[in-house]
């Protein structure tokens, strides 16, 4: 019995070399508009699909594979007697073989790029898997055989109706958005990753990326040059050193080093060497032990001897590029994990989802790509900082920004010196910082990512020489915190913000 292989295309990459294979197996081809015009200009024979359907393409193409004839031939069962000689009664043609992908709604979003009958076709093949090859994927078009075997039809009608829903995941949201409608969310994801494990040895731990990712810091554009296999803790460690180097490092050379998704180590500076020189040496090296570095601008070699002197480890360096002889260099630390984006050359925040997965549900919310300005800035105290404070202000109050809350972070010089982070009370938080920190944070500013409730914090943060304080504001104790600044001599601003990190 003759057998069809119904082609019907947006995405054209290996098309011509399917076709002729098709056509060296015998097999008749089915072509819908487009697909057609290509396979004749390549002189490969085919049939029209108005010929099996016994209607035209109509409607400026929405009415061209959606009819009885197609789908019949598609879905009987090749295994059933009845339905065979239903078919041989029917003269519907023996489609063993779909191929198609649909418009790219994803690239240009709208009512006339919803694809009708792509999706219609896919889910019938995939459903009738048995007996019915679905190609939804151009890099599996090399697995069509005449032995093809159930397994891999199995998986190929796996990929089809992830897919297809997938497919309706963009339409969906599109639609959502459009109308402001937050009963349902979608989120599609792919090309998953089995990590090392997950947080710890005994979880499993998986990465996959957005199916449609427009991020150009997505952490699945990354280019491994060497190291062992990337793990749980890094992906959330690199995460949030973007969003840190991002918020610090839009113009000057940059260096953030994160440590279980803190930053421990930030700075800019006149070149590379001398901001990594300050993020780890003036910050908190004994966190920086075991962490992660990113920079905004290339790796040298001078960077990377500095990098490997007196037996600094971390997991893994990032950065926009990497010279020759700092590879070579690198090449000591074989499990040392380098990953490269030349985007990172001009790091910047995007808008994105907030995802939390809790009992019974998620959370969603805006990402907090919030960015504070100076003239956000609300001087409450009778001294005002000055333009190094304010500008260190703003440095600091970054930092705490992408911090766990609670936390308070200290800088001198656009250099993080210390942080508390993590803790549940706002004191702690500044002891903690203040331990760290020690005698170097004399003539720094603080910056907190929640109001004090109490002047206990700023106490704190004065007696240890800090001589200007950004905090939210809005506590009932507001004025007893402003008289404790004010005692001191020492400056505070309210930035009407609150930065909490869960």
């Amino acid at each position: 019995m003759k057998k069809y292989a119904l082609i019907s295309v947006y995405e054209k990459t290996g098309l011509i070399d399917l076709a002729k294979n098709f056509v060296t197996q015998e097999i008749t081809i089915i072509a819908t508009g487009g697909t057609a015009r290509l396979l004749k200009e390549a002189e490969i024979p085919y049939i029209p699909i108005e010929q099996i359907t016994g209607n035209p393409e109509s409607f400026d193409g929405r009415m061209k594979t959606v009819s009885f004839p197609i789908l019949s031939g598609i879905l009987f069962d090749r295994t059933s007697d009845k339905h065979v000689k239903e078919a041989e009664q029917l003269k519907v043609p023996i489609i063993d073989y779909v191929v198609c992908n649909f418009y790219p709604f994803w690239d240009k979003p709208g009512i006339e790029m919803i694809d009708v009958g792509g999706p219609t076709m896919v889910r019938a093949a995939a459903k009738n898997f048995e007996s019915v090859t679905i190609l939804v994927d151009p890099a599996d078009y090399g697995k069509v055989s005449a032995t093809l075997d159930i397994k891999t039809r199995k998986e190929l009608a796996n990929k089809a109706f992830a897919y297809v829903a997938d497919y309706d995941i963009q339409i969906s949201r599109y639609f959502a958005q459009e109308t402001d409608n937050r009963d349902w969310n979608f989120v599609s994801m792919n090309k998953g990753v089995v990590l090392r494990y997950g947080e710890n040895p005994h979880q499993k731990g998986y990465f996959y990326q957005e199916s449609q990712n427009t991020d150009p810091f997505g952490l699945g554009t990354f280019t491994v040059l060497q190291g062992k296999t990337k793990s749980f803790n890094n992906l959330l460690d690199v995460s949030n050193a973007l969003e840190t180097i991002a918020h610090i490092g839009k113009k000057d050379p940059a260096c953030v080093i994160v440590k279980h998704t803190n930053p421990c180590g930030a700075a800019v500076g006149k070149d590379i060497e001398d901001a990594y020189i300050k993020a780890w040496f003036d910050g908190d090296s004994l966190a920086a032990f075991g962490g992660i570095i990113v920079v905004n601008r290339m790796v040298t070699a001078t960077l990377a001897e500095k990098m490997l002197s007196d037996k600094k480890f971390f997991e893994v360096l990032v950065a926009p590029d990497f010279e020759k002889e700092a590879l070579t260099i690198f090449e000591q630390k074989p499990k040392l994990q380098l990953w490269k984006n030349e985007a990172l050359k001009q790091p910047y925040l995007l808008p994105y989802e907030d995802l939390k997965r809790i009992r019974g549900g998620f959370l969603v919310q805006d990402g907090d790509i919030y960015e504070i300005k100076a003239e956000n800035f609300k001087v409450v105290t009778k001294k005002k900082p000055t333009k190094e404070e304010i500008e260190d202000l703003l440095f600091a109050w970054k930092i705490a920004q992408v911090s766990k809350s609670n936390a308070v972070a200290a800088v001198k010089n656009k250099v993080l010196l210390a942080s508390g982070v993590g803790q549940q009370d706002r004191k702690r938080c500044a002891e903690l910082c203040i331990s760290k920190g020690g005698a170097r944070l004399r003539g720094a500013v603080a910056a907190t990512d929640g109001f004090f409730p109490f002047r206990d914090g700023p106490d704190v943060l004065i007696k240890a020489g800090v001589t200007a304080i950004a905090q939210p504001g809005g506590s009932i104790r507001d004025q007893e915190v402003i008289d404790a600044c004010d005692e001191q001599g020492v400056a505070m601003v309210f930035t009407g913000v609150r930065n909490f990190k869960h």
